[in-house]
């Protein structure tokens, strides 16, 4: 579509969302105007190196993503995976494809937890940063700043026992590990782990369903949780589900309810 084409119908359109009273089509010209006024202003100041300038042309794919930026997107798309592990992933740095991450929380001192969650990050880079060669991961000994948090040794090494097969993806399943009610929840074919209890009242979850979008939606009360990090989706100031770490060993699914 030519330009003068594209103003001339975006203008037709406004209009007639004008006439039929839809207060979005302020909203959309606002919205439009406010991402992209002030980047212009750099554009045509030549400071194209501005951050809000390389954000608007890296919109229309006008200037190349950061290493840093693609990395950290692509981490983002993984930490609920992470999260579902008792673990935590930070971006250090990137040089030359070569992506360096620190590993914190529960998944520390695990071998077959370790490899999982490598091997979700490694999948996020290959996908998301199309520069990535390998990743690098350290284990993060740092004290935070600020008030004390709990540390890496003060968790306890978790002790995966056996859960069976992952199952088809969207399938949700229950069992029973030490005494602990567990949930598996398959989506994609990834599987994650929580406590088996709706966060309103207990009642037992493996009624529910699995959204393609990784919603679970529980059968009783229709509240919906994140399915990887168990976190409540339709009313986040609610509790949600609480995680337990889970581990891929040839093949099988193992959780750790000791640290859950």
């Amino acid at each position: 579509m030519e330009f003068h084409e594209a103003v001339a119908e975006l203008d037709t359109l406004v209009q007639t969302l004008e006439r039929e009273g839809d207060e979005r089509a302020l909203l959309l010209l606002e919205l439009v105007d406010a991402i992209h006024r002030p980047a212009l202003e750099f554009i045509a100041r030549g400071e194209t190196e501005h951050p809000l300038a390389r954000t608007l042309l890296a919109m229309y794919d006008l200037a190349p993503v950061d290493d840093e930026v693609l990395a950290e997107e692509a981490l983002d798309t993984v930490r609920p995976y992470v999260e579902s592990h008792g673990g935590n992933v930070e971006l250090v740095g990137v040089d030359d494809g070569r992506v360096t991450v620190r590993m914190s929380g529960a998944c520390h001192g695990c071998a077959a937890s370790a490899m999982t969650l490598r091997r979700g990050i490694e999948h996020a880079l290959r996908e998301h940063y199309p520069g990535f060669r390998e990743v690098v991961a350290e284990e993060g000994d740092e004290e935070p700043a600020g008030p004390k948090l709990l540390q890496i040794e003060d968790l306890r090494r978790p002790v995966f026992e056996d859960a069976g097969p992952p199952g088809e993806p969207g399938q949700l399943r229950a069992l029973e590990a030490e005494g602990v009610n567990v949930l598996l929840a398959n989506v994609g074919g990834d599987v994650y782990a929580f406590r088996n209890g709706c966060a309103v009242d207990g009642l037992p979850l493996e009624g529910g369903r699995v959204t393609a979008e990784g919603v679970l939606v529980c059968p009783w009360h229709n509240c919906a949780y994140d399915a990887r990090s168990g976190k409540r989706i339709d009313d986040p100031a609610e509790p949600g589900l609480p995680v337990v770490p889970v581990a891929l060993r040839d093949g099988a699914v193992q959780v750790a309810v000791n640290v859950a």
